[in-house]
């Protein structure tokens, strides 16, 4: 099935129109699917519609997905304490404890939260295929301050969701 991106003007705060209709199957949708995308410090979020068949599959998680998800906080924790605790033994005794604790917080925190993101990425790789067919339904490919770039899977929602926003369309470069 090819995408179809489709670029609307559209402010922060300012409402876009979608179908009343699932972004996956184009059922009739009563659930949301949230669109998150990041750029720099500036975070967009957007909620789609679902079903509540696609909502429920899009929140079932694997055996393996539900692993990955456990550990990552574990690994968070012990990827900290042994980053902290290294730079700790290896920094020179003489050094203020005060200093040296705070050095090796400098260094513990983001070795955490490296260990916690790789295990949430191996756990989003981990999901069923049908949970990931859902998921990337829609797309957030871009967004500026004034325009946001869509990418849908499903022709038939695509096609609903320019009629509803033909007065924000604009041109894709």
């Amino acid at each position: 099935m090819a995408s179809v991106q489709v670029k609307v003007k559209v402010r922060p705060g300012r409402v876009v129109q979608f179908p009343k209709i699932c972004v996956h199957c184009a059922r009739p949708a009563a659930e949301r699917l949230p669109l998150k995308r990041r750029i720099g410090r500036v975070t967009r979020l957007i909620d789609v519609p679902l079903c509540a068949n696609c909502a429920r599959e899009a929140g079932r998680r694997s055996p393996e997905e539900e692993q990955w998800l456990r550990l990552s906080w574990v690994a968070a924790v012990v990827a900290a304490l042994v980053a902290g605790a290294l730079l700790v033994i290896v920094l020179p005794a003489g050094m203020p404890a005060l200093l040296r604790l705070a050095i090796a917080l400098v260094v513990a925190v983001p070795a955490g939260r490296a260990a916690y993101d790789l295990c949430r990425r191996r756990s989003r790789a981990a999901a069923r295929p049908e949970k990931k067919a859902v998921l990337h339904a829609a797309q957030m490919v871009t967004f500026s301050w004034r325009a946001t770039t869509f990418e849908f899977k499903n022709d038939l929602f695509a096609e609903r969701f320019i009629e509803l926003n033909q007065h924000l369309l604009m041109e894709l470069q």
